[in-house]
């Protein structure tokens, strides 16, 4: 049987660890974002998947030389500018410790993983001040002209319903390059108590329309075996707008909060405190497992 002593944090990241990183990237090379965003919304209303329509918005401004250097590399130098919310990236530095400086915690191998899940480019993301706490990272990313080496088409999409792919592959222990190479192998059958990462130990973070599968699916399958759910947080950047709406939708289980995470914020204290009641329930897990006669909940 897995120890399943791991906790996993997963946060989206554009509007919840930091502004809009598209937008970041078009300012960088001082292109209109109302003009950009704009024509994005008019592909969308013809059918078009949003994370395709900004991923070909942007190939086509490369091709016309408003983004004459843009390749997968430059998306990495862009990234390390990016602007976090407060608290970050500090926030990945110092919540490990929660389980380090407890007995029975250590006792029962408690720690904690970290992963980002977003519809924003994967590439810029692994270059910001984030990327040294993530045990993986998760987005769109391009593929390259082998010759000019610049952005020539999407390699790999992040949709709504597509980020509870990589929830489940997290929840049965495939790594990001086993996923990368085999993308079939989420689909393999693997029995809940051997998952390394139950539903029941995650704790996803996020800010609107597109976090909201993994908010249903962390509560509606976390709970199996009469086990309490996962954590379904929902953040707000200025006012209260859709965090509110997520809030009425009953598609959290707690907020939404104020994109702080800085310690002593309502956010980072709520998040502490389910990271404890996690470790506490996995220690009395453990500690049911051992016993003679009784069966694990």
């Amino acid at each position: 049987m897995s120890t399943q002593s791991t906790i996993a944090l997963i946060l989206d990241c554009d509007g919840t660890l930091c502004p809009d990183t598209i937008s970041f990237l078009l300012k960088h090379y001082r292109v209109s974002k109302k003009e950009f965003w704009h024509s994005v919304t008019e592909m969308v209303r013809k059918g078009w998947d949003p994370p395709l329509a900004y991923m070909r918005r942007i190939i086509e401004l490369v091709d016309a030389g408003a983004m004459p250097d843009l390749n997968n590399k430059k998306l990495k130098d862009i990234g390390a500018r990016i602007r976090f919310f407060p608290g970050i990236p500090e926030f990945f530095r110092d919540l490990p410790q929660i389980a380090k400086k407890d007995k029975d915690f250590i006792e029962a191998g408690v720690d904690l993983a970290f992963y980002v899940i977003t519809g924003g480019f994967e590439a810029m993301i692994r270059g910001s001040a984030i990327a040294p706490f993530m045990t993986d990272i998760f987005g769109c990313t391009f593929d390259e002209d082998p010759e000019t080496h610049l952005v020539r088409f999407p390699q790999r999409t992040v949709t709504f319903t597509e980020k509870t792919k990589f929830i489940y592959a997290i929840n049965k222990g495939i790594s990001g390059d086993e996923l990368r190479r085999d993308p079939y192998r989420v689909n393999d059958a693997i029995d809940r108590e051997e998952r390394p990462i139950p539903l029941r130990n995650m704790i996803y973070v996020g800010d609107g329309p597109s976090d909201i599968p993994c908010f249903s699916l962390i509560q509606a399958v976390g709970g199996y075996g009469g086990v309490r759910t996962g954590h379904a947080i929902g953040v707000y950047q200025k006012g209260i707008g859709r965090g509110y709406e997520l809030a009425q939708g009953r598609r959290i289980t707690a907020g939404p909060y104020s994109c702080d995470f800085s310690p002593g914020s309502d956010l980072r204290r709520f998040i502490e405190r389910s990271i404890v009641e996690i470790g506490s329930e996995i220690v009395r897990l453990r500690t049911l497992s051992f016993r003679p006669g009784l069966r694990q909940a």
